[in-house]
């Protein structure tokens, strides 16, 4: 559980640090999933943000997942 919680965190940060990127220098097509959401068109940034924010969370509580030993 706790490698799976760490890779979705692995994952909401990179997807998020690399859409606020993206945006900032210039909103090219990208493999960001924020740029292919209709919905979000307009608020890549704070979509991004959130991710990144989310991340950290999911980050902080996988670090307060005790493994089991069988």
């Amino acid at each position: 559980m706790k490698e799976i919680t760490s890779g979705a965190s692995l994952l909401l940060l990179l997807q998020g640090v690399g859409g606020i990127i993206n945006r900032l220098a210039g909103g090219g097509p990208s493999w960001f999933l924020v740029n292919y959401i209709d919905a979000l068109q307009g608020y890549e940034i704070i979509a991004s943000i959130i991710l990144v924010i989310l991340g950290a969370i999911i980050g902080v509580g996988s670090l307060k997942i005790k493994d089991k030993v069988d």
